[in-house]
C-alpha cells in the first residue's frame, strides 16, 4: 500500500473518531464528512477530479490536486476520495527537494518544417497530446508568478507553453489544438512584426486570440538583442532605445489591446542589468530569458529560463526537457 493510501485510511479512520467535531455533510452518501483541511466521500458512479473539484473546491479547474493528492490514480465508483480543501506544497517543497516549472518556447508552425525553429503541425499535436495523456496541466503566466512569490502552489507536473514573435501559424494551428487538448499559452509579440505581412498576425488577430483566452505579452520592439548595443551608441542614445524597446512598447500593447502587459521575453534571452532595471522600472514583473532549465519559486523573477522546442524526428528531446523536480 502507498504512503498516499495509508495516510487516506488514516484520514478516514481519524475523521469518523473524530466524527463529532466535525462538520457531517448531509447528503446521501455512504460517507461524507469535512474537516477544516480535508473532505472525505465515497465515489459514485460518474465522480471525476473534475466534477468532485467543481463542487469541494470551488472550481474544476483544481481538480490537479485531487489528481495530486491520488498520485494521478484514477476515480472509480466506491472508492474513498480525500480531497484536501487547501494545497500545501507552496514552492513545492518536499523532504528530498522542490519542484521546477519547464517553459517551453516555440516560434513557427507549419504543415512542413523549413526550418528547425518552425515545427509542423503534426508535431505539436503529438507533443500537447503527450502532455495531456501523461497528467502534464498548463498553466498562465499569472499562476506560475504567484508560485515564484510564495503564494500558490501549483500541480507537481505544471508546465507552461509560450510561443514568440507573433506569427500568423498561432491563430491557424497552435490556438485549435491548444484549446483542443486544453491548454493556456502565452504569446510574446514583437509589434514592428505585427500587421507585417501574411505570415504574421494582426492587431486584430491579437484582440480576437485574447477573447478566447489567450494571453499576449511583451517581446519588444524590433526583436534586437537588447543587450548588444549598436556600435558608438551613446549612453543617452542607449537610454532612449532601451526606453522605446520596453516603455514604450507596454504602452502601445496595452492601447492596442487593452488590459495590463506584466511580461517580457527577452529577444535571443538577451539581458544585462541596466536592461533589467529598465523591465522593472517599466512595470513588468517577470523576465523570460532562453537559458535551458526549468524554475523553482526562489529563481529571480527576471531571469526564469526557458526551453526553446526544435523540430525534431520524435518526442525524445522534449520529454527530457519536462523537469518537474530538483532533489537538494
Amino acid at each position: 500500500m502507498g504512503h498516499r493510501s495509508l495516510l487516506s485510511l488514516g484520514l478516514v479512520l481519524s475523521l469518523a473518531a473524530c466524527a463529532p467535531a466535525l462538520q457531517e455533510v448531509k447528503e446521501a452518501r455512504e460517507l461524507e464528512r469535512a474537516s477544516e483541511d480535508f473532505v472525505v466521500v465515497v465515489a459514485r458512479e460518474g465522480d471525476t477530479a473534475r466534477t468532485l473539484a467543481a463542487k469541494y473546491l470551488k472550481g474544476a479547474d483544481r481538480a490537479w490536486i485531487i489528481n495530486d493528492f491520488r498520485d494521478g490514480a484514477p476515480i472509480k465508483p466506491g472508492d474513498v476520495v480525500v480531497i484536501p480543501i487547501r494545497p500545501r506544497r507552496l514552492g513545492g517543497i518536499e523532504a528530498d527537494g522542490h519542484q521546477v516549472v519547464p517553459i517551453l518556447t516555440y516560434h513557427d508552425i507549419e504543415v512542413v518544417s523549413k526550418s528547425r525553429f518552425a515545427i509542423t503541425a503534426e508535431l505539436f499535436e503529438q507533443q500537447l497530446r503527450y502532455l495531456k495523456e501523461n497528467g502534464y496541466v498548463g498553466i498562465t503566466l499569472d499562476e506560475l508568478d504567484r508560485f515564484l512569490r510564495y503564494e500558490q502552489a501549483l500541480p507537481k507536473k505544471a508546465v507552461v507553453i509560450t510561443i514568440d514573435d507573433g506569427y500568423k501559424s498561432v491563430k491557424t494551428f497552435a490556438a485549435p489544438l491548444l484549446k483542443k487538448y486544453g491548454f493556456p499559452a502565452t504569446f510574446f509579440i514583437y509589434t514592428d512584426f505585427i500587421g507585417g505581412g501574411k505570415h504574421s498576425l494582426s492587431w486584430d488577430d491579437l484582440r480576437e486570440l485574447k477573447t478566447q483566452g489567450f494571453d499576449v505579452q511583451a517581446h519588444s520592439k524590433t526583436h534586437n538583442n537588447l543587450a548588444v548595443p549598436p556600435p558608438n551608441e551613446s549612453p543617452a542614445e542607449r537610454a532612449a532605445r532601451l526606453d522605446s524597446e520596453i516603455v514604450g512598447l507596454k504602452q502601445l500593447m496595452e492601447n492596442r489591446l487593452g488590459g495590463e502587459v506584466r511580461y517580457f521575453a527577452y529577444p535571443y534571452g538577451g539581458f544585462d542589468p541596466e536592461v533589467v532595471a529598465k523591465v522593472k522600472g517599466a512595470g513588468y514583473t517577470v523576465g523570460f530569458g532562453a537559458k535551458k532549465g526549468s524554475n523553482p519559486f526562489f529563481i529571480d523573477r527576471y531571469r526564469l529560463k526557458r526551453y526553446s522546442v526544435f523540430m525534431e524526428k520524435d518526442l525524445t528531446k522534449f520529454v527530457q526537457m519536462l523537469q518537474i523536480f530538483e532533489k537538494d
